[in-house]
């Protein structure tokens, strides 16, 4: 009786969280009022932006790059980046949690003490560390976490360039949500880092500090890997803010799913891990969100886009250059269905990608050409990446666009 009654009092904290989280975001959609005319589709020619200086903070200037050894505890490896973007992250935690009413930061902070021993060492370590070198509670960061995990609007795209053989992986990522406040906090957070092991380079991803999954990574040589969130689809913009973060304080509750963001840090970090069992893992594994998995490999033929439930593949979407099918675009909607009339960057970018061509497909024309059309790029995009897995070429680029889209 004691077990249930206490079972009780912890489903009842996660419930006055989601719904007070829930009542914070969608105060915040206005930009998915579907009563916004459409955006514009592809008739005006794409913006071709020159790259900024190296070190500017405009538009096009490459993200800083960082280090973290993985020989090091997991409490002390992200110390040097948090001291370097301590005040940027401070910033951004008190804007989040300035419009988060103060019992959020009460039940989250019950929640822990229930939570804390379920969570995997690494991730609870290094939370740990970040949130001792931020001077803020560990309940601060894990819902600074695992807020990432549910708002990563983006579009993906794979394309196989038929004069080089190679694949081409590339994404914008879009904070949502319609916070622009919160897009130009994270371009001062925004970062690529090398993780080293062994004192070799291991993996990429592109990143924000304080987070410690992954939505952007690459294994040179092996998979690359792009998380975009899936929303519900349909007549009316309901996102699926509940479902998602019911899941994730199920995730912590639960031994039955996982942070997606999580697994790909982990997929990548391993070295065992092929593309193979890379798709694999995410097809099967019981997921936290449901969410889209854009996976490439250095192989002719590697390049899937998984659409997950919570806790089963719904559809394995599969490149196939031979047939003319030499490129893939996902964006936050499930690729069978028509895209919503209020956000429809799929379309867009396909026909900019249709008119490049295969053989004339390389980074510079994803970056000029595809990632830096409106509406694919817009207000809210935070980032763009281009990865070639079987090159071993990562760069990432800060994008700041006010003239775009709202999203």
């Amino acid at each position: 009786h004691e077990h249930s009654s206490g079972e009780m009092r912890v489903w009842s904290r996660v419930l006055v969280v989601c719904f007070l989280c829930l009542c914070l975001v969608v105060g915040e959609v206005a930009s998915l009022d579907p009563a916004r005319p459409a955006r514009g589709g592809v008739g005006v020619a794409p913006r071709r932006l020159k790259l900024a200086p190296l070190g500017s903070s405009g538009d096009g200037a490459q993200l800083p790059k960082y280090r973290v050894d993985l020989d090091q505890p997991p409490g002390v490896r992200w110390n040097d980046v948090m001291k370097d973007k301590r005040a940027a992250a401070h910033k951004t935690i008190t804007s989040l949690f300035a419009l988060l009413p103060e019992e959020v930061h009460t039940e989250v902070d019950k929640l822990v003490l229930h939570v804390e021993e379920r969570l995997p060492v690494w991730a609870r370590e290094e939370m740990q560390g970040i949130a001792a070198a931020l001077n803020v509670t560990f309940g601060d960061i894990l819902l600074v976490n695992f807020f990432f995990e549910i708002t990563p609007f983006c579009t993906s795209v794979i394309a196989r360039s038929s004069s080089t053989g190679h694949l081409y992986h590339a994404r914008n990522l879009d904070f949502g949500f319609g916070m622009p406040s919160f897009s130009e906090n994270l371009r001062d957070l925004a970062m690529d880092v090398e993780f080293i092991k062994g004192g070799e380079p291991a993996f990429m991803v592109t990143t924000f500090a304080g987070y410690v999954g992954a939505a952007t990574g690459m294994r040179s040589g092996v998979f690359s890997v792009t998380v975009n969130e899936r929303e519900m689809t349909g007549p009316l913009p309901i996102p699926n803010l509940l479902k998602g973060v019911l899941n994730l304080f199920n995730a912590i509750l639960t031994t039955d799913a996982y942070p997606v963001t999580w697994a790909t840090r982990e997929a990548l970090e391993d070295d065992a891990s092929t593309f193979n069992s890379v798709v694999k893992m995410f097809s099967e594994r019981s997921l936290a969100t449901q969410i889209y998995l854009i996976i490439g490999g250095a192989s002719e033929g590697d390049g899937v886009v998984l659409t997950r439930d919570h806790n089963s593949l719904l559809d394995a979407w599969k490149m196939d250059a031979a047939s003319g099918e030499w490129f893939l675009v996902q964006t936050n909607y499930d690729h069978w269905l028509p895209m919503p009339i209020w956000d429809n960057r799929r379309k867009p970018a396909e026909k900019a990608l249709s008119k490049v061509g295969a053989d004339a497909i390389l980074p510079s024309s994803i970056y000029s050409n595809v990632l830096s059309l409106d509406p694919i790029l817009n207000q809210l995009t935070v980032y763009s990446t281009i990865m070639s897995c079987a090159e071993g070429k990562y760069e990432s680029f800060l994008r700041k666009c006010e003239g775009c889209s709202p999203i």
